[in-house]
């Protein structure tokens, strides 16, 4: 039997949010302030994300620990390259549930 994650209140830990990347294409004050992404914040690195492998044994290590549902976040989720691979790979996990998170403007360009 694997060890059950809490969070810092002690809750058993079901939910995951992996950021994909932290760039989007809205900017939107809500989720990315004037204040902390002015015109010279500087975003990751390509090199800088966790790689599809990363995610995946993730995934792995966390749903072994109780974890039943992955939500995939940004910045905005489908400006990530490929995001679609990885989809898939999750998506055929027994027992996972898998979210996007998205601000809805780049669904029309992959429906």
């Amino acid at each position: 039997m694997s060890v059950k994650i809490n969070d810092k209140l002690g809750r058993p830990l079901h939910d995951l949010r992996i950021s994909v990347t932290d760039r989007c294409n809205f900017r939107c004050s809500y989720c990315m302030p004037e204040e902390i992404f002015g015109r010279d914040y500087q975003f990751l690195d390509r090199s800088e994300l966790l790689t599809f492998e990363e995610i995946e044994r993730l995934v792995r290590i966390f749903v072994g620990h109780g974890v039943q549902k992955i939500r995939l976040t940004g910045g905005e989720p489908l400006l990530r390259r490929d995001l679609e691979i990885l989809v898939a790979k999750l998506a055929g996990r027994p027992g996972l549930e898998l979210t996007l998170t998205t601000n809805g403007g780049l669904l029309a360009d992959r429906a």
